[in-house]
């Protein structure tokens, strides 16, 4: 809920997503909450692909 509230008040586009467990990309047990803001043409693919993750360090 505070993720809404927080995108409301900034404004614009946004995508919520959550990962939970190695399959989802955990390598730590927890939940993981992104606010991804979003533009028109911003080349962001979702879901996260495998080639996304191995360039970004954990």
């Amino acid at each position: 809920m505070r993720a809404a509230v927080l995108a409301a008040q900034i404004g614009g586009q946004w995508n919520y997503l959550t990962s939970c467990g190695p399959d989802a990309t955990q390598t730590v047990f927890h939940l993981d909450g992104h606010l991804v803001t979003r533009t028109a043409d911003d080349g962001l693919a979702l879901p996260w692909t495998q080639s996304a993750r191995e360039r970004e360090p954990i």
